[in-house]
């Protein structure tokens, strides 16, 4: 694995960043890791409404630009008090990078005396507290890993800008998220600059630095990245809508029926994709909508095989038993 670095600590868009992953994961062969330095951003899951994750009216006022990544999970408040980092492996088993990558991270905290551990789906934590939250997505080539890391972030404008604008859920808020997650600033030697250096020479000896030809391509995949149509992908429409929140994530399911047939059938939340979910719900497109033909359907197919560790129990019952719908 090799180290990409960039001169003189450089700020880009989030974009550039989730472009680069692209371009080194579609486009070469090399295994490599990163360091995102960025400024104040939102950064929503593949699968998530924007407008029900994110405080559209405070980031307005306040020039915070929004993104969308490739990867499942929830929406991501950064700001120049933390960085975000990525691996790029050619192993596309989800437990197994987890555990090689995030150990390096790990690793290199408890040689400074910052003592790591792991916790949860996708968490980093120190003294109890999250400092790093992370996700996953793959294809035939390869996997990216990437995650945040806590490390002078504002927690006021993280709560503000993923909570509506209502003052007494704000200051709950703020008191819940300070009680859950940690920044490491005041327990570590460095300066933010300073941990990025270390990370970079402790992940990896071997330096690369990007090329001419390879910042043309990446800005070339960074368009995708920047696309209105990517960032706020319309609402899909529904005759029938249901959410619920389960050990493994939000539910959101939007069903368009139209003579009793299922017309469009989508699924929105912070769950992790184990492949596209687009396969598993084209699937449904055309049969009757009841209990009954959903259930013959899922015989054939598995919802744990598109959404990690969930349950066809789980989908049958958000569709026909909490509310009184189909036959």
């Amino acid at each position: 694995m090799k180290t990409i670095y960039f001169l003189n600590s450089e700020i880009n868009k989030i974009s550039y960043y989730l472009a680069i992953e692209d371009y080194f994961l579609n486009h070469t062969n090399e295994e490599v890791f990163f360091v995102w330095n960025i400024d104040k951003s939102i950064i929503i899951g593949k699968n998530q409404l924007l407008e029900g994750e994110v405080n559209i009216d405070f980031t307005k006022k306040n020039n915070i630009p929004i993104y969308r990544r490739p990867s499942g999970g929830g929406a991501i408040y950064a700001d120049k008090g933390c960085f975000m980092f990525s691996f790029i492996s050619r192993n596309i088993n989800k437990e197994e990078v987890y555990k090689s990558k995030l150990t390096l991270i790990v690793e290199a905290l408890k040689k400074i005396g910052i003592d790591a551990y792991f916790s949860g789906r996708n968490d980093l934590m120190f003294k109890e507290k999250k400092f790093s939250g992370n996700a996953f997505y793959s294809n035939e080539k390869g996997s990216v890993l990437h995650g945040t890391f806590l490390f002078d972030t504002n927690l006021s404008d993280l709560v503000r800008s993923i909570t509506p604008d209502n003052e007494k859920l704000i200051s709950k808020g703020i008191k819940s998220v300070s009680e859950r997650v940690i920044n490491l600033k005041e327990y570590s030697k460095f300066s933010k600059l300073e941990m990025i250096e270390y990370l970079n020479n402790e992940i990896s000896k071997e330096k690369i630095y990007l090329t001419n030809d390879d910042i043309i391509k990446i800005k070339e995949i960074e368009k995708k990245y920047l696309d209105d149509n990517w960032i706020y992908k319309n609402n899909p429409p529904y005759t029938y809508f249901n959410k619920e929140r389960f050990s493994y994530g939000k539910i959101e399911l939007y069903i368009d029926i139209y003579k009793n047939k299922v017309k469009n059938f989508s699924i929105t939340g912070d769950f992790f994709e184990v492949k596209n979910i687009n396969e598993f719900l084209d699937s449904f497109k055309g049969i009757e909508f009841s209990k009954k033909s959903f259930e013959e359907r899922l015989n054939n197919i598995n919802i744990e095989n598109y959404i990690l560790n969930s349950k066809n129990d789980d989908l049958i019952k958000m569709i026909f038993e909490e509310e009184d719908c189909g036959n």
